[in-house]
């Protein structure tokens, strides 16, 4: 009978060392998941790998170093809120998205950047990036310009007497004198573009700040403790 106890009394040892095991097993899980959420939009988490992701994708656009300092890492995060906002009421107004040609003609322009695709894949590899990453980030552009062009672009109209005014007052102007500009006609589409870009611009900065008051939004990291910096 003593044999039997002494095993009764182990198996309830265990048994509540399991239960007491658990929840901090438990809790310890949940505090790694809230120590990679850096930023909470609406119900939509943004997590630390998704910053370093940006950065990389950022970096690999505009053929700048993927460095991550307190204040790149604060403008990804500000640029990931701002695309969740977007993105919300895209889902909101039914908003299609972007065809599958479309992203791919971009895929292809890029590639022809970076001299072919060959030195396009040695570039993603070097950031740690994948194809189906970068398509992706292209996906997301797409679908934020157009969705931006449906909301303020339409109906806008630059006159040519605008953009010849542009073009004699700041396009010519900003060139370096030993450059020959080019004509009006060759850089029209270009200037007119920049034009409603002017009127665009503060129309959506309005629009997204009077969005995110409506939205709950959260910052729970304001940079990674390996930065060596905290928010002010």
């Amino acid at each position: 009978m003593k044999g039997l106890d002494a095993r009764l009394e182990f198996q309830i040892s265990v048994a509540l060392l399991l239960l007491l095991t658990v929840p901090f097993a438990s809790v310890a899980r949940a505090e790694d998941i809230l120590d990679r959420t850096v930023a909470v939009v609406g119900d939509r988490a943004i997590t630390l790998s998704e910053v370093e992701e940006q950065l990389a994708l950022e970096a690999l656009d505009q053929g700048t170093p993927a460095e991550m300092t307190p204040q790149r890492y604060r403008e990804v995060v500000e640029r990931l809120i701002r695309l969740r906002l977007v993105q919300r009421e895209m889902s909101l107004a039914g908003f299609t998205g972007t065809m599958d040609d479309e992203v791919r003609r971009q895929w292809e322009a890029m590639q022809e950047n970076f001299g072919g695709a060959e030195a396009f894949q040695k570039s993603l590899a070097q950031q740690g990036l994948t194809e189906e990453t970068v398509r992706g980030f292209l996906r997301q552009q797409l679908d934020f310009q157009q969705f931006v062009d449906f909301l303020f672009r339409t109906g806008l109209v630059v006159t040519r007497e605008e953009v010849e005014s542009y073009y004699e007052k700041e396009y010519k102007p900003r060139l370096p004198a030993s450059v020959e500009p080019l004509s009006l006609e060759q850089v029209y589409s270009k200037l007119e573009v920049e034009l409603l870009d002017r009127r665009v611009d503060p129309m959506l900065e309005d629009w997204i700040n009077r969005v995110r008051t409506q939205t709950r939004i959260t910052i729970l990291d304001t940079a990674p403790k390996s930065l060596g910096a905290t928010a002010p």
